[in-house]
C-alpha cells in the first residue's frame, strides 16, 4: 500500500472529529472537530466547531480537504450543517455548491454550548 500524500490523504474519523493523515509518519496533519446534535424538532445537525492544522504541515491546502471531505460525509449521512468554525464559514462561502448553503442552519446559543462536548 502506498503511503498517503497530501493529494492522496487517509482520513481518520473519530467520536468528535475527522483527521488526515498526509504522510507515512501516522502524524494527523489536519483535524475538523465537530459534535452531532438533535435539535427539539429532530433534525440531525452538525456542528463544526473548529479545524486545526499541525504547524509543519500548513500551506498545503489541508484544512480545505478535510473539511471539505467532513462536510460531504455530513451531507451524505442527511445532516443538516452548522458552521461555528471561521475556517468552515469562510470554506463554504468560496464554493460553487448550493448544496452546503441549503443544508446550512444558523448557528444558535445551544450549538455554541457543545464545545468540548462527544457525539
Amino acid at each position: 500500500m502506498k503511503a498517503p500524500t497530501a493529494e492522496t490523504p487517509e482520513f481518520v474519523e473519530k467520536v468528535g472529529f475527522t483527521g488526515m493523515i498526509v504522510d507515512d509518519t501516522g502524524t494527523l496533519a489536519a483535524k475538523e472537530y465537530h459534535v452531532n446534535h438533535v435539535t427539539a424538532d429532530g433534525t440531525n445537525q452538525r456542528v463544526f466547531l473548529s479545524t486545526h492544522t499541525e504547524e509543519a504541515y500548513r500551506g498545503q491546502g489541508l484544512a480545505g480537504k478535510v473539511v471539505q471531505y467532513t462536510l460531504e460525509k455530513a451531507l451524505d449521512e442527511g445532516f443538516r450543517i452548522v458552521a461555528i468554525c471561521p475556517y468552515v464559514k469562510s470554506w463554504i462561502a468560496k464554493q460553487d455548491d448550493l448544496r452546503y448553503e441549503e443544508a446550512r442552519d444558523t448557528p444558535r446559543p445551544e450549538h455554541f454550548a457543545l464545545r468540548g462536548k462527544d457525539d
